[in-house]
């Protein structure tokens, strides 16, 4: 087969004078000759060498004309992409009267189309639905390191326990917006919550000074031991008229996974009284609201008023790596 950018070789010498010369050929007659006609080769005709290029699809005729399957791939995600919020939109897959597509989530925002401003409907573009169904994405923190590349049933719950997500600031107070990889967390805390003590050491003593204040107080630090950094948080919440509740939390700056290495304990110790409790950290990936609910340390008031001298609580706080507190 000729291929282009190759020049065609001679086919058979011009003897116009001789009527036993082989009349010249078109291309065609080479290519696909004539079912029962000689083998050109045997008749002494150049045929054009094999291509030597195995490495390009062109070299397989069936394959000629398909383009690869990854940029058909993604071709089709970059057409899945929101032209309001740049996320790529998973079913349910709206769009306007022309056709412009948008996600579920910004057609809630909406009332004309952003691309052409007609006025948008709630028809749902099915066809766009099952190519999305058949597509592998790229997780939405890629920006921040993720190479994870999943299909969109799996997408959700993925981006939601992404260690490359980014990290909220951990510290009990809404009015704080920062968000950040895990590595900026700390020096966020001590920069800009001038109020976040440090300490150094596996065993120290939480001080919460003013305990019996009316309204919802928090107290935090930081502590650092084995390489890691822990936050402490004491929050008092106002229940009503006269009823309060004190949180005693140990979260660590990482990972979920990172935090479930460690074991910490809280001790109470004040007029010959003794309270103790033992917990595993939690990651600062988990807001401070859900703790009301989990396995923290709840103290009421009077439980508070009891360990507490002239009004500040002293929390004795040890922290250790799980596997040394079974050995023990």
């Amino acid at each position: 087969m000729l291929s282009r950018g190759q020049s065609a070789p001679e086919l058979a010498s011009l003897n116009s004078g001789d009527p036993t010369a082989s009349p010249i050929r078109k291309p065609d007659d080479v290519c696909c000759p004539m079912p029962g006609s000689p083998d050109p080769a045997a008749a002494g005709e150049q045929l054009p060498p094999p291509s030597q290029d195995h490495g390009q699809e062109g070299a397989n005729p069936s394959q000629a004309i398909r383009p690869r399957d990854g940029a058909i791939s993604e071709f089709l995600v970059s057409l899945l992409e929101c032209p309001v919020c740049f996320g790529y939109m998973m079913p349910p897959i709206m769009q306007c009267a022309r056709g412009h597509l948008i996600c579920s989530s910004c057609r809630h925002k909406l009332s004309v189309c952003p691309v052409c401003r007609v006025s948008m409907s709630n028809i749902r573009n099915l066809a766009m639905e099952k190519v999305a169904s058949k597509l592998i994405f790229p997780c939405k923190h890629s920006h921040c390191g993720c190479r994870i590349r999943l299909s969109y049933a799996d997408k959700k719950n993925h981006e939601e326990d992404c260690e490359f997500r980014p990290y909220f600031c951990p510290y009990p107070d809404d009015k704080c917006v920062w968000q950040g990889p895990l590595k900026d967390v700390y020096q966020h805390l001590v920069s800009t919550h001038e109020n976040v003590i440090t300490m150094e050491g596996n065993d120290i003593i939480f001080l919460a000074t003013n305990v019996n204040l009316e309204g919802a107080l928090d107290w935090t630090m930081v502590q650092s031991c084995h390489g890691r950094h822990f936050l402490l948080s004491l929050e008092k919440i106002h229940l009503g008229e006269g009823c309060q509740q004190y949180f005693a939390a140990c979260r660590m700056i990482g990972t979920m996974r990172d935090a479930a290495e460690f074991v910490y304990n809280i001790s109470l110790e004040a007029n010959n009284r003794t309270l103790r409790w033992q917990s595993k950290p939690r990651s600062i990936r988990e807001s401070f609201v859900s703790f009301t609910n989990a396995d923290f340390l709840v103290l009421n008031k009077s439980t508070v008023e009891l360990f507490s001298e002239e009004g500040n609580l002293a929390l004795n706080v040890v922290i250790r790596k799980a596997q040394e507190a079974g050995e023990s």
